[in-house]
């Protein structure tokens, strides 16, 4: 199940029954406060229908026979009561139908339904509607019991208790002591039928503003959730990018809540994980720069070897001549050694404190020459060494590799006469090598440096070059603390110049 639809129907559920059991509280305790409010009502108005009822009983004298055993009317038609009153004695005939006649009259005299039983819980009257006569037990003389009862067209409230005969002065003379102090109940009933209907009414309101309450509320839910798994889409589509390659990929982190804290550590995972990739992209590629660099720089020493080899086998050399071709293919041979070891150094560990020496400049560059000597006599080309002599501070393998590659670069320009020439120039050794090649452009001159950049491709593929040999030079320059410096012009040939540091300098330094 998505986050959105969990989020949706929790806020759903939460709301439905907060609401609900607000509503439920709320409905009960008005229906409750109602009723209390509607008993309240049922009791005074019973006070004061008692009253009423208890006045008729003093002031009326043909009420008396109520208070008569009950039984007695119903096995015989007619009783005769004497009936003494303060200031006269009367003699009357009375029977049960006229007794229901007095009290239905005195029931009319109330403002609500009432019932009227004898002593031994006989009815006497009542118009009051589906009246239980259990409701009796609860009744006494000192106090009133109300109940609720509900009908199908509403609901009422009954009040009663218990009257005696002893309360009135009326005396009976024909009666025993027991008789004399006959009961009766009074019960009337309150109508709560309006009360029902309002809470009836309020519960359909409820309900109506249950409805729109959930309505507005799943309407809000469903922003809510909008709201908050919007960013959480927005980081699963942007994590799906860099897993495809998208390493550049990032999220605006707004606010300081969980979801922005969320964003920003997303965005601190990508850029960890794009330093990452750029470090195995950069790691891949110089073991790519190193072979080809192994290679670039394979093909000099091997030129040498097999020149001199071929010149061996083909030629009858005398014992000195074969002596020093010997240690020229010896010579390359552990230059090109220790040259695969400082290339992987130089590419791929990007070491930069290679150790410098000191060395004969004069001697190291009569050595470039005696090495590229076979392939000069293969092409043909007037090589020409002018050095001063002098010390300087560098080391022999990637020095001569930036000469030989200077040189290479020459060749490669179609030049027929290159010359390479070292003087000390204000403490430092000058190193130049100038030719008369095809020369390049200005706008080119700042870029001949990047690895892999060639001015001619056609003529650099053809020639079997990879467009790494003055990038390597450029690396081999700065390690002895100097950068190439190029002079070219279209037509009339290239100077490259360096300088390094005597070691004279070095000492009083």
């Amino acid at each position: 199940m998505r986050l959105f639809t969990k989020i949706f129907l929790s806020g759903v559920l939460v709301l439905g029954l907060a609401f609900s059991a607000s509503g439920y509280f709320l409905l009960h305790y008005s229906l409750e406060s109602s009723l209390a409010r509607e008993a309240d009502f049922a009791l005074k108005q019973y006070q004061y229908d008692k009253f009423t009822v208890q006045s008729a009983m003093l002031t009326d004298t043909v009420v008396s026979f109520a208070l008569s055993d009950s039984s007695k009317i119903l096995q015989d038609d007619f009783q005769i009561y004497t009936i003494k009153q303060p200031f006269s004695e009367e003699t009357f005939w009375t029977s049960e139908s006229e007794a229901e006649n007095i009290f239905e009259a005195l029931a009319s005299e109330l403002s609500v339904p009432a019932a009227f039983y004898a002593g031994d819980r006989s009815l006497l009257y009542s118009n009051i509607q589906e009246l239980d006569p259990a409701f009796l037990d609860g009744l006494t003389e000192n106090t009133h019991a109300w109940q609720y009862c509900k009908s199908g067209t509403g609901g009422s409230i009954l009040v009663g208790s218990m009257l005696r005969q002893e309360s009135s002065p009326v005396i009976f003379e024909e009666k025993t002591a027991e008789e004399k102090d006959g009961q009766i109940y009074f019960i009337t009933q309150w109508d709560i039928s309006r009360t029902l209907q309002q809470q009836d009414t309020l519960r359909q309101y409820f309900l109506r503003c249950y409805l729109i309450v959930m309505a507005a509320g799943m309407v809000l839910l469903i922003l809510l959730s909008a709201f908050l798994t919007g960013p959480l889409n927005r980081m699963s589509g942007a994590a799906r990018r860099m897993a495809a390659g998208d390493y550049g990929e990032r999220l605006p982190s707004k606010g300081r809540d969980e979801i922005g804290g969320l964003a920003e550590s997303f965005n601190q995972m990508a850029d960890a994980v794009e330093e990452k990739m750029s470090e195995l992209e950069r790691a891949a590629r110089e073991k790519e720069d190193f072979v080809a660099n192994f290679a670039h720089e394979l093909k000099t020493p091997l030129t040498s070897i097999i020149g001199y080899a071929d010149t061996i086998y083909q030629k009858e050399l005398s014992r000195e001549e074969t002596r020093k071709a010997s240690w020229h293919i010896w010579n390359e041979g552990m230059r090109l050694e220790s040259l695969s070891l400082k290339l992987m150094e130089l590419t791929v560990f990007s070491r930069q404190d290679f150790p410098l020496t000191e060395l004969p400049a004069d001697e190291l560059l009569q050595d470039v020459a005696e090495g590229l000597a076979p392939l000069f006599r293969e092409k043909q080309i007037d090589f020409q060494v002018r050095a001063e002599q002098a010390y300087v501070l560098a080391d022999y393998d990637l020095l001569k590799t930036l000469l030989i590659n200077l040189t290479d670069n020459s060749i490669k320009a179609g030049a027929d006469r290159i010359e390479l020439s070292g003087q000390i120039k204000e403490n430092k050794y000058l190193i130049c090598v100038r030719d008369n090649g095809c020369g390049m452009e200005q706008e080119e001159l700042s870029r001949i440096t990047e690895a892999f950049y060639m001015v001619d491709k056609a003529r650099s593929r053809k020639q079997h070059g990879a467009g790494l040999g003055l990038a390597l030079a450029e690396q081999a320059a700065r390690l002895h603390g100097d950068r190439l410096t190029f002079e070219s012009r279209v037509g009339a040939g290239t100077t490259v110049s360096f300088s390094l540091r005597t070691a004279a300098t070095e000492v009083s330094l």
